[in-house]
């Protein structure tokens, strides 16, 4: 399809079609309204682990963006309670000036859980984070249940469910070289084989780590068992990069794990549907971003009264470990 695309093109500019109609281009101004305010949820409870909700401010797509102020896009003072059949924990807001309260042991603990790399709480960025107190540490993520949402902030009430699915991982991990013998002494591919459960409607998140590096996700870290139900399966697990890049653009190398990396992490997470609906349309529409030929995609939420997520993630985890 690629070279049809660039012999068509050069047919057009040697009968000058191209030259026509940059002769005619006419300057077009767009007429954009400054979005109405909204309030952005994204928040999660896995297995094991506490639940946390950042709440930020919507921006205009073509406003500017301060990245050495990003703690203004945060909102604070807000009201966050997670409720699960006769329990419920109201959470507590960490902040930069909060967490200075803290043993740095715990502030590092507790950032990581995040994504987040410090040695000590004065590392500890300009953001606000909701998760759950010190003296309610138990309150963890159990698979099966369902957790529900309440959001209140300045009089208004934001509300969401989800649930933790029952966890399922690949039977086996394990290496191969690169398929081209030039690269084959730099990188290499990670495949799993996964046995998906007979019930039809099951959605898998992944996320993978190298070595001590955090977890990160590829460009389409969803997937669904419509064309593979029931059945067992092997499947090529790219490599993940940093949120808000698209990973290497040189197909010999995106997705591909570099030999210096030792211990291949691979995190599976079983999600709901309104959860897989919300990365699958998210994801879509991050890659038709700038392409002038792609259609619109709008995100879907799960949220009621504002916009984003509330997921739950049913996960395991496992490693491979290459021996050089």
């Amino acid at each position: 399809m690629k070279q049809k695309l660039q012999i068509l093109f050069y047919v057009l500019t040697v009968f000058g079609v191209v030259n026509m109609l940059v002769s005619c281009e006419k300057e077009i101004k767009l007429k954009t309204s400054a979005p109405k305010n909204a309030i952005i949820v994204e928040g999660h409870i896995e297995n094991g682990m506490p639940p946390y909700v950042l709440l930020t401010k919507n921006s205009p797509f073509f406003g500017d963006i301060n990245i050495n102020d990003l703690g203004a896009y945060f909102i604070s003072g807000a009201t966050i309670t997670v409720i699960t059949d006769n329990d419920s924990v109201q959470l507590v807001e960490y902040n930069s000036a909060f967490v200075q309260t803290l043993p740095d042991s715990v502030v590092v603990a507790m950032a990581a859980q995040f994504g987040l790399q410090i040695d000590s709480a004065a590392q500890f960025p300009e953001i606000s984070i909701y998760t759950v107190g010190l003296a309610d540490a138990d309150f963890v993520g159990q698979v099966g249940k369902q957790y529900n949402l309440r959001i209140e902030l300045d009089g208004k009430i934001i509300t969401s469910t989800t649930t933790i699915p029952t966890p399922v991982f690949f039977d086996s991990l394990w290496i191969l070289p690169h398929p081209n013998p030039v690269l084959a002494d730099s990188f290499y591919q990670v495949y799993g084989r996964l046995n998906d459960p007979i019930e039809l409607g099951n959605y898998y998140r992944y996320f993978t780590k190298a070595d001590n590096e955090p977890f990160l996700i590829s460009s389409q870290s969803v997937f669904d068992d419509a064309f593979f139900n029931g059945k067992k399966f092997q499947i090529f697990i790219p490599k993940g990069h940093p949120v808000g890049t698209m990973g290497s653009t040189d197909f010999n190398r995106a997705g591909y794990w570099d030999l210096n990396d030792s211990i291949c992490t691979i995190k599976l997470s079983m999600i709901d549907k309104p959860h897989y609906d919300f990365w699958r349309t998210l994801e879509a529409n991050r890659q038709s971003n700038g392409n002038p030929f792609s259609s619109v995609v709008y995100v879907k939420s799960n949220i009621q009264g504002a916009l984003g997520i509330w997921g739950g993630y049913g996960s395991i985890t496992g490693s491979y470990v290459r021996v050089p």
